[in-house]
């Protein structure tokens, strides 16, 4: 029985996958795809498999192709969000990481910015957030920060805009933040970058009302001490066991 639930499991799977990167689709709509046959089935195979590191191995060996390797890992990911919510946790991160990179987002800021939308609103799925919290908090971190690029918010302010939105659903699940606070954190800091920048204020006011709302700007480093308090800590202590030597009269 165990051996034919997990046969039907990757069953599923494959068939989304095959589904989420077209490999079902006609050969002439195939010929407009940047990706190979060939680097297409690693993908499958990957995807398959859950297997997210092949999937970043495959964009650093393809770095032209690392942006519709994301793409495609992306859609499989929400593709399998109903079926396998940790898988698609893996895939999804998988994507964010790739889209991470700056020379990635210096060659399309606005595709970058779309897959960062897409594996947020994949971590931001309640089964997700449940099933796999510390990998959607790693998500929220990575998708965030590509949209406070200064280039993602100029070339797609509005994507940006829902990236955040997003990842504050993400950032502020108590099983998330519990799962990886410090990211949580990291994430918040993004969020504002995003929320406070011109272009996204200008294109998107309502999804900035509510991020600006809803997640405080970044704590400001303390105020230096007064003197008067700091004045006790300089001065070295007097040791009472120890008395001055009087003065030689007449000296």
């Amino acid at each position: 029985m165990k051996t034919t639930a997990t046969s039907l499991r990757l069953f599923v799977v494959s068939a989304l996958a095959v589904i989420a990167l077209g490999l079902a689709t006609p050969p002439a709509m195939a010929q407009d795809s940047p990706l190979s046959p060939a680097l297409r089935q690693q993908i499958r195979q990957a995807v398959t498999t859950g297997n997210a590191d092949a999937i970043r191995r495959l964009a650093f060996r393809n770095p032209a192709q690392a942006i519709a390797i994301a793409q495609t890992a992306a859609r499989a990911a929400q593709a399998m969000v109903a079926t396998d919510p940790m898988v698609a946790a893996d895939i999804a991160a998988s994507a964010a990481s790739i889209v991470s990179a700056p020379d990635v987002v210096a060659a399309a800021p606005a595709a970058c910015a779309d897959v960062a939308a897409t594996v947020a609103r994949v971590a931001a799925t309640p089964a997700v957030m449940d099933a796999a919290p510390a990998v959607c908090a790693e998500i929220a971190a990575s998708a965030s920060q590509v949209a406070a690029m200064p280039s993602v918010m100029a070339a797609a302010p509005v994507v940006a805009a829902e990236t955040a939105s997003w990842a504050k659903i993400t950032s502020t699940n108590a099983t998330v933040m519990a799962a990886a606070p410090a990211l949580s954190a990291q994430t918040a800091a993004s969020i504002h970058t995003v929320v406070t920048d011109p272009h996204v204020m200008a294109a998107a006011p309502t999804l900035v009302a509510e991020g600006q709302a809803s997640v405080p700007a970044p704590a400001a480093a303390p105020a230096p001490a007064p003197i008067s308090v700091l004045q006790p800590l300089l001065t070295p202590p007097v040791d009472p066991t120890i008395t001055t030597p009087a003065s030689p009269a007449g000296g």
